[in-house]
């Protein structure tokens, strides 16, 4: 199954009586005849481009002919509270499942590559999601303290997948999201075998615990002044060493993992040592078998982890995730969800049109290029609409391949070895209500 079928089977089910029963929060919900329907209300949130409710309506209705019945924003909006943001989820789950049932992603040694991290999500600055979201913090008291949601995300580093995303308050535990992820990509992805990657901060006695009950390969970049008493213990730059689970570290866990835990005194962490092109050395704990990864791989592995935050600058930046169309809670969950389903059906079609790319390829140029993903998006949601209304195959096809050919048409060097400091910037939100595009 290609990424154009998997894409058109997920469109097929906007329109099945299953997704609407998920989609409806309510029995009554979307059961009288209105002139736009639970299916079009669904469409319609998946292809939004961030302009005014007003327009997007205007454009939707003529995009799918039938501008003399377009409804009033106000109209729409009542119908839209009715809409159970969990449709998105589930949606997004199937396609995923679509992805890792066929044998044409990417694996490295037979793993594939997780990475594990969140970001923090501007929403509108309103009251209200000021006490649902809670406020970040300035670094003092005359900060202005404005709304903000956390998101956790794990992601297929070399499929450029987001297998989970979770969006909640700012003041949540990173670490109790990334679980949560972790635990609905194994209920997804099922006995496939995987290896997650951690940056600083997620590591804890209590995770490493979890991780091994449940038999996941994991890889933790542990920050500086933190278990020295394992690092010292060390004689080579890469072996194995006793952790030890002590009354201390017990004591910080949770009733559930303490009793699993009861009788253990220590695990077998492996520790490497490596050194940055800094001068400074890091150290990376993990469970990796020697013989799958040697000192060198392992260092040049977990460089792969930067490939979550280059989809959060996707996110961000290229979808405008935080561009929401509303104030309230639900619209907020509502856009976020659709927008993680399509950022995954815009990165498969993506991968397609790169192989194509790759075995097409263009010779005796400086660089490899790959497709333009700034442009790539702004294309596929031109055509999305488009290819949702098409029933005939032979048509939906063709605009695929147009889409294609105009995303290859459109490429970027890919030039090795630059770095981008992180900077953190206080500013207030880049969207408001008040001053949607036109």
């Amino acid at each position: 199954m290609k990424s154009n079928d998997r894409i058109n089977l997920s469109l097929s089910k906007l329109g099945s009586q299953r997704i609407h029963n998920i989609a409806r929060l309510s029995d009554e919900a979307f059961t009288r005849k209105r002139k736009m329907p639970l299916q079009d209300m669904l469409t319609f949130t998946l292809t939004q481009k961030g302009k005014t409710l007003s327009m997007e309506i205007n454009n939707y209705f003529k995009d799918i002919n039938k501008r003399e019945n377009r409804i009033t924003k106000q109209a729409f909006s009542k119908q839209r509270m009715k809409l159970n943001p969990e449709v998105f989820v589930q949606l997004g789950r199937e396609y995923i499942e679509t992805i890792y049932d066929d044998c044409e992603y990417e694996t490295l040694k037979d793993y594939i590559i997780m990475a594990v991290d969140g970001t923090v999500l501007e929403v509108p600055d309103t009251k209200e999601l000021r006490r649902i979201y809670d406020c970040e913090r300035g670094d003092n008291k005359h900060d202005m303290r404005v709304a903000r949601a956390r998101v956790s995300g794990i992601y297929d580093v070399l499929n450029d997948i987001m297998i989970d995303a979770q969006i909640d308050k700012y003041t949540a535990s990173e670490k109790d999201m990334g679980l949560r992820n972790i635990l609905n990509m194994i209920n997804m992805l099922k006995d496939k075998k995987v290896m997650i990657i951690f940056d600083r901060g997620y590591i804890s006695a209590e995770l490493l615990l979890i991780l091994l009950k449940l038999d996941v390969c994991f890889l933790f970049r542990v920050q500086s002044g933190r278990y020295e008493a394992e690092k010292g213990s060390m004689k080579n730059n890469d072996e194995v060493v006793k952790f030890e689970i002590n009354k201390s570290r017990k004591r910080r866990m949770s009733s559930e993992i303490l009793q699993y835990v009861n009788s253990i005194d220590s695990i077998d962490i492996r520790i490497t040592k490596i050194m940055l092109n800094t001068g400074e050395e890091e150290y990376l704990f993990s469970n990796i078998p020697f013989e799958d990864f040697d000192t060198d791989e392992i260092g040049n592995l977990y460089s792969k982890r930067w490939r979550i935050e280059t989809a959060y600058d996707i996110i961000k930046n290229k979808l405008y995730v935080e561009n929401f169309s509303g104030k309230k809670e639900i619209i907020i969950e509502q856009d976020f969800y659709a927008q993680m389903l399509l950022l995954n059906m815009i990165q498969d079609l993506k991968n397609d049109a790169n192989r194509r790319l790759y075995t097409e390829g263009k010779k005796d140029l400086k660089y490899d290029y790959k497709i333009n993903m700034n442009v790539f998006i702004g294309t596929f949601r031109e055509y999305l609409i488009q290819i949702a209304l098409e029933n005939n195959p032979q048509k939906s096809q063709m605009l695929y391949e147009y889409l294609i050919e105009e995303a290859t048409e459109n490429l970027v060097p890919i030039k090795a070895g630059r770095s981008f400091p992180r900077t953190r910037i206080r500013r207030r939100n880049k969207y408001t209500q008040n001053l949607r595009h036109n």
